[in-house]
């Protein structure tokens, strides 16, 4: 049995999930990954808290995170052993992260 390019179509088209590719839901994605990055442009700059496992809190000035947001790039890094100029956490070791005053400028 020989497959044409109708048949090979129509395979592909079967095999799509139409509800993931709505229209609407394509505008929902859209609109939360702009609103995500907004709110990291947002706090670039401020002074965070970050609270790490094994009770471990630290704060530094948050610069932004890479594209898959699995490392947050800070500067002045404040930790019980002294204070580190730039540097790299892992967002796996972050349980959450404080900004004081979001809403105001510095």
């Amino acid at each position: 049995m020989t497959a044409t390019v109708e048949d090979d179509v129509q395979l592909n088209e079967n095999n799509t999930n139409p509800e993931f590719a709505t229209s609407e839901k394509q505008e929902a994605r859209a609109f939360l990954r702009e609103r995500f990055l907004r709110v990291v442009t947002g706090i670039v700059g401020k002074q965070a808290e970050f609270h790490l496992y094994e009770n471990t809190c630290v704060s530094a000035e948050f610069r932004g995170c890479d594209i898959d947001c699995l490392e947050v790039y800070v500067r002045n890094l404040e930790t019980p052993l002294g204070k580190i100029p730039e540097a790299i956490l892992r967002a796996s070791d972050i349980i959450h992260l404080d900004i004081s005053n979001i809403n105001t400028t510095q």
